[in-house]
């Protein structure tokens, strides 16, 4: 399959936005890009949109590579085997629509917890049931950044988005290996994400220059509307 001109330079504009906000809050790219391939070429989603976030992370971990620290997230690493696993399966046997369904329900649930202050404090329990979760969301559909953002959200600001970033080059590389087994990963793939990477640098980039900017309050702000986003946009795109 082949994208014209015209598509692939929006498919680096969609993915370069998506990069600039991630690399601002710590995970948002999927959210920002995922509806716009969508709508540009469905096949692109979830494969491209993973390896790009592969790539994006690894520039953030280097970028922030001295406020990282994942000692207190070990056991979202552990909930990601099983949970990758589960992913596989429902990849295999239950329809995306019916998966984007439940996935952006159980989002929003945990949005509506978060605004009225029933927020889930990071032991190693709930960091687990995160990391199960994101392998789930983040090896289906591509979004696999709110279950971990909505844990740690009281995290230092700076620290959140080192640590997502160190998360994400773990949490995609395994999707991406799933993807591959279940067919939804191929070759075509990866040329059309490797021709995007250059808008995605420079736009993580400039992020990188603006974050200091940033307080803490908008980050924080900016987390819960990108998983208000994902789980209204996911749920929604269940019923296409």
């Amino acid at each position: 399959m082949e994208l014209s001109y015209e598509q692939l330079i929006m498919v680096m504009l969609a993915l370069g936005l998506g990069a600039f906000v991630q690399s601002i809050i710590g995970f948002g790219l999927a959210i920002v890009g995922a509806p716009l391939l969508m709508m540009i070429e469905p096949s692109l989603v979830p494969a491209t949109v993973t390896l790009v976030t592969l790539f994006l992370a690894m520039v953030n971990t280097w970028q922030y590579r001295r406020q990282l620290s994942l000692r207190g997230i070990g056991w979202a690493f552990v909930g990601r085997i099983p949970g990758t696993f589960v992913a596989g399966a429902l990849l295999l046997y239950l329809s995306i629509n019916a998966l984007e369904i439940i996935m952006g329900l159980a989002v929003l649930f945990a949005v509506v917890a978060s605004v009225f202050k029933f927020s889930v404090e990071p032991s190693n329990k709930n960091m687990f049931w995160a990391g199960f979760a994101a392998a789930v969301m983040g090896t289906t559909t591509s979004i696999g950044g709110p279950p971990m953002a909505l844990v740690l959200q009281k995290m230092d600001i700076v620290k959140l988005r080192a640590n997502l970033a160190g998360y994400f080059i773990f949490s995609c590389a395994i999707s991406l290996v799933v993807q591959g087994m279940t067919g939804y990963f191929e070759w075509w793939h990866v040329k059309v994400g490797v021709m995007s990477l250059p808008v995605v640098f420079l736009c993580s980039w400039v992020a990188f220059k603006v974050a200091p900017r940033v307080r803490a309050e908008w980050v924080r702000h900016g987390l819960l509307i990108l998983c208000s986003f994902a789980g209204v946009t996911t749920f929604v795109r269940g019923f296409s």
